[in-house]
């Protein structure tokens, strides 16, 4: 059988067979099988670097194979699609009552995701504030369409006294929360209260426990030094400009946003608009 020798030992084997008969026959027999042996363990060492594709990441990274990384495999991409324009429907809510107060009958977007991105990142930090002070915050409502303001301005003053479309819930700048206290929301403790909303202020949030009418103590909000009517054209929030270059895609994210906020108007428009949600919400309001 004929075995073609790599590179690296070709001219080693020819000085090898050029040796003087008087050097010894026995000597040039266990040389050539040495040379045999490693020539099988140099091809066997090559063959391993035609890797399986799942593999690749690993031969990379072990520094005891002298290979080649052109001869990598790289991994194939799973094909996952992800469609971006239905996000909204995962978005988390609660129903009436979950936090023991009455708000309405339509369900309460409760979800961080739903937030303006570096409003967000501020909640997440106010919550972490507040735990690490032993404070359990729960997130009651975040975005809010139209006609959810809508039912708490028919609600009175004491809900709200901006109808739909002048509140920062619905621009994802406001959200509510509540102090958990034993698994009980705590709602009518205002020493407890004061504290969240001064850890609250600290990172810069507006509290709405410094209001009078309403008094809402469960309301932080941030906009950025951008009004309501500025919100309402379609300006957006001013992320300061310490803070901006965290946020490359900004205009892309809110773009998505508002892309998930009109898919949420449209189905409370039309929950809001049913006549079996109309009667459930006049026999509760009896």
């Amino acid at each position: 059988m004929l075995i073609k020798l790599p590179i690296p030992f070709q001219s080693l084997f020819i000085d090898l067979i050029s040796l003087p008969t008087s050097r010894g026959r026995m000597r040039k027999v266990m040389l050539a099988i040495c040379l045999c042996l490693a020539s099988i363990i140099y091809v066997s060492a090559q063959s391993e670097l035609s890797v399986q594709p799942g593999r690749y990441l690993d031969d990379l990274y072990d520094k005891n194979l002298p290979f080649d990384t052109s001869r990598i495999v790289a991994k194939e991409l799973s094909n996952v699609f992800i469609d971006p324009m239905n996000g909204w429907k995962d978005w988390q809510t609660v129903d009436n009552y979950y936090f023991g107060t009455n708000r309405g009958s339509l369900p309460m977007i409760a979800d961080l995701e739903s937030l303006h991105p570096y409003f967000k990142d501020k909640i997440v930090e106010l919550i972490q504030v507040c735990k690490a002070s032993g404070i359990i915050l729960a997130v009651v409502e975040t975005y809010r369409t139209h006609a959810k303001q809508a039912e708490y301005f028919a609600m009175g003053r004491k809900y709200t006294s901006m109808a739909g479309g002048s509140s920062k819930h619905q621009y994802g700048l406001a959200v509510d929360v509540v102090p958990v206290v034993n698994s009980v929301p705590v709602w009518n403790n205002t020493r407890l209260w004061k504290r969240i909303g001064v850890l609250g202020e600290r990172l810069g949030l507006r509290w709405g426990g410094r209001w009078r009418v309403p008094y809402d103590p469960a309301h932080f909000e941030w906009s950025g030094g951008t009004s309501s009517h500025q919100l309402a054209k379609g300006s957006m929030a001013k992320i300061p400009n310490a803070k901006s270059q965290l946020y490359p895609c900004i205009e892309d994210d809110i773009r998505i946003l508002k892309a998930y906020w009109d898919a949420w108007e449209v189905e409370q428009s039309v929950f809001a608009n049913n006549p079996i949600f109309n009667s459930a919400d006049q026999v509760s309001m009896e």
